[in-house]
């Protein structure tokens, strides 16, 4: 038997690595021979990924999505010739310490790193946006290029989704040399962690701002200012559309990146399964050992392990979810579609979650061990 393991961090509490060192442990105590690769989906923990995939990790200073200064890193690939960023560590929800605040949460940390490294000296820079704090639109990115964004007085307007419920009109006539200046003739990748659109139900607000803080109120009058936005931007932009997969990730960064420079939106997943070569890995192995913190209906609209549950499926093979808990209608889809021969929930030790935070380690060998069954093989 051959076992492959690509799974993704479970937020807070354990990395890639924790978790594949753990599983390879527990497989190797029964006999069970089994391979680890290094696997992201745009979301944070993508530099890591792309650094254990022979990247060069570098770090930048930049302000996070509150203002405050810290050391984010990215990676430059080992031929030079491309350049990573995550969204997750220049503004990602991380730094606001478990707290949310999508009224001052900015995307400027964005605009800032792609000042300072300069994408125009290299042939493609790659743009992962999960795990970000913000709902703005973008703007806060814009607004770090130098890009004036103003409200109905044309005075430049706040950060924050405070600063896209004021935003009215944008100087449109410098976005072309910005463009040229910062980017140069780079290729642009958004290596996004979701399928979803700017707007509507599936949109950047509705899916995503009750997590970053905002209640049914407040998303409603977000998703009227992102439509404000959307629609200023299509009146001096070529060729938009609000429901482009893509577009509502990192709270409509990928929006702003896609429209105004023209950057190409792909999913993160499967562009970690090419760089991992996990089409041939499979041909080789038996079982798929795979997941992420938490499985519910994000994993269904393309996210962390649903990719490669589809590849293993392509090799009629059988899959292990491992994750910090599970949705019962998400796990019964996955079961409709996919042959899953085991899961391995934190959640089903039935400890409190801020134990399951804190000893996660030791609860996942534990269950590991008590979920076991003949039938993996």
């Amino acid at each position: 038997m051959s076992v492959l393991i690509a799974v993704d961090k479970f937020k807070g509490s354990l990395s890639q690595t924790q978790i594949s060192e753990i599983v390879t442990s527990f497989l190797n105590t029964i006999g069970i021979k089994s391979t680890s690769i290094p696997f992201a989906d745009g979301g944070d923990g993508s530099i890591a990924a792309l650094v254990s995939l022979g990247w060069q990790r570098r770090t930048v200073v930049v302000t996070g999505p509150l203002n405050n200064a810290h050391e984010a890193a990215y990676a430059v690939s080992a031929d030079g010739k491309t350049v990573a960023l995550e969204i997750a560590e220049l503004c990602g929800i991380k730094y606001l310490n478990g707290r949310t605040d999508p009224w001052n949460a900015s995307s400027s940390a964005v605009g800032q790193a792609i000042r300072i490294i300069n994408p125009s000296q290299y042939k493609e820079l790659l743009i992962c946006v999960g795990g970000s704090a913000s709902v703005d639109g973008g703007v806060g990115m814009l607004q770090a290029l130098e890009i004036d964004v103003l409200d109905d007085k044309n005075q430049a307007i706040l950060g924050g989704l405070k600063g896209l419920i004021q935003l009215r009109n944008l100087d449109f006539s410098v976005v072309s040399d910005i463009h040229k200046h910062n980017f140069g003739d780079c290729k642009i990748i958004v290596l996004s962690d979701t399928e979803n659109p700017l707007l509507g139900r599936k949109g950047a607000v509705f899916a995503f701002g009750k997590q970053k803080g905002l209640n049914l109120f407040n998303r409603i009058r977000a998703e009227f200012a992102m439509l404000r936005w959307y629609q200023l931007c299509r009146r001096n932009l070529a060729n938009l559309k609000f429901n482009a997969a893509g577009t509502g990730s990192a709270g409509g960064i990928g929006f702003v990146l896609h429209a105004f420079f023209g950057a190409q939106i792909v999913s993160g997943a499967e562009y970690f399964l090419r760089q991992s070569n996990v089409r041939e890995r499979l041909k080789s192995s038996t079982l798929l050992i795979t997941g992420e913190g938490q499985i519910d209906k994000t994993t269904l609209s393309g996210k962390g392990p649903y990719p490669l549950l589809k590849l293993a499926k392509e090799f009629s093979l059988p899959a292990v979810l491992i994750c910090g808990g599970i949705e019962n209608s998400t796990l019964k889809r996955l079961k409709q579609d996919f042959s899953i021969a085991g899961v391995i929930s934190l959640e089903n030790s039935g400890l409190e979650k801020s134990l399951l935070m804190s000893d996660a380690s030791q609860v996942l060998k534990q269950e590991l061990a008590r979920n076991y069954s003949k039938e993996w093989k």
